[in-house]
């Protein structure tokens, strides 16, 4: 992922030299400081955190059932 980054926001430096524009020198910016400094996906990384299990169930819960009629 960081070469890719690296690649769009070279592209991008490379047209910003070409036709002069600031929102787009500003993205190649941005792109290439993402790769430079590899962050972009948070604290975590790019992972989905695993969800937490509050209540763990052991064989000794009893579950009581009522009979409907």
């Amino acid at each position: 992922m960081r070469i890719i980054r690296l690649a769009v926001g070279l592209y991008a430096f490379y047209e910003v030299i070409k036709t002069p524009d600031f929102l787009l020198g500003s993205m190649a910016f941005i792109l290439i400081a993402m790769a430079i400094f590899n962050v972009g996906c948070g604290a975590q990384g790019c992972g989905i955190p695993a969800p937490r299990k509050n209540h763990t169930s052991t064989e000794d819960d009893e579950v009581t059932y009522e009979e409907v009629k």
